[in-house]
């Protein structure tokens, strides 16, 4: 076998064994989408109750600052962030 030959294989091989990596972390329950057992953990929102999509700036926070490119408030304080679902 010529070493050209070689390092093609072992090239493929390496790709094949990136792509397998890759499938297997996109794949498998991780701690965000809940690992217990086959139920996943559910934040309800804040307003309705049902299941939270994302979290908003509840607007409260005494040392609040301000973007300087947008001028939107925000909060380094992660406990003044409150879960919504798409609704809210």
């Amino acid at each position: 076998m010529s070493s050209l030959a070689a390092l093609v294989i072992l090239i493929t091989l390496i790709h094949v064994a990136a792509l397998v990596i890759m499938i297997v972390i996109r794949v498998r329950p991780n701690e965000v989408e809940g690992t217990n057992g086959n139920s996943r953990l559910i934040t309800p929102c804040a307003v309705c109750g049902e299941p939270a999509s994302h979290r908003s700036y509840d607007g409260l926070d005494p040392d609040e600052r301000r973007d300087p490119h947008t001028g939107r408030p925000y909060s380094d304080d992660l406990a003044r962030y409150r879960p919504l679902c798409p609704a809210h």
